[in-house]
């Protein structure tokens, strides 16, 4: 009998930080996190596999680009936090993208990939003394910042929320993406999941649903009666200091 032995991993970039994460079988565990261990701190950064993902960001980004929906929430940020790290894309502009080196690269990791801005963090089946294990086994050489950073503190003052709005006329598209957003909470936030609720009470709507005109929202009901939209949705994100 043969074990197959199954390894997902994955790179998820965020606007305050990068998630680098494996799915694998309970077995497999700790082989999941030598590789993201060595993934974060072996990383040889070819100038080959440099130049190749480079064009793989250019041909992402004119995919995105193309999502309306998605670039909506580039401009809400932009025009929010106007002026402030926050308000930039993820992507970043496409000077950046074509000009980054290794040098960049590896100067951005040995600033960055510091013990003291790093978190471990396993769910499902495996215990926390095993992860503490792995831990000590694949990361205790990672060193701290020279100016070790506090779990939970600010790193700079609160951004600032500017009231404001962005405005794109295409009058060759045929339909409008529209997105509104009032400051909201932090991840630390005692609020953060009465955030939550009130996106959900709001909820979303599609008029391609099969049931669009008999969901239990009156939002959506009205939405649909009077055939004010092709879409809704309601969010709720949040950041370290703001939301």
């Amino acid at each position: 009998m043969h074990h197959l032995q199954f390894f997902n991993g994955c790179l998820s970039i965020q606007r305050e930080n990068t998630v680098y994460y494996a799915k694998s079988l309970k077995a497999d565990i700790g082989t999941s996190v030598e590789i993201l261990a060595d993934i974060l701190q072996n990383s040889k950064l070819d100038a080959e596999a440099i130049e190749r993902e480079r064009d793989v960001i250019l041909r992402e980004q004119e995919e995105v680009d193309k999502q309306l929906e998605e670039v909506v929430f580039d401009h809400l940020h932009a025009t929010a936090f106007q002026g402030q790290p926050l308000g930039r894309t993820i992507l970043g502009p496409k000077e950046n993208i074509l000009s980054i080196s290794k040098e960049d690269l590896t100067d951005y990791i040995s600033t960055n990939y510091k013990a003291d801005r790093m978190v471990l963090v396993g769910a499902g089946g495996i215990p926390h003394e095993t992860l503490v294990a792995l831990a000590e086994k694949h990361f205790s050489d990672v060193k701290p910042s020279e100016n070790p950073v506090i779990p939970g503190s600010a790193r700079g003052p609160k951004p600032e929320f500017i009231g404001s709005e962005v405005r794109l006329r295409d009058d060759t598209i045929p339909t409008a993406h529209i997105a509104i957003a009032v400051e909201g909470v932090s991840w630390k936030d005692p609020q953060y999941f009465t955030a939550l609720v009130a996106q959900a009470i709001i909820g979303n709507w599609d008029r391609a649903m099969g049931n669009a005109p008999h969901l239990g929202s009156k939002l959506s009901s009205f939405v649909h009666k009077h055939q004010l939209a092709n879409s809704f949705m309601s969010f709720s994100t949040s950041y370290s200091d703001t939301g």
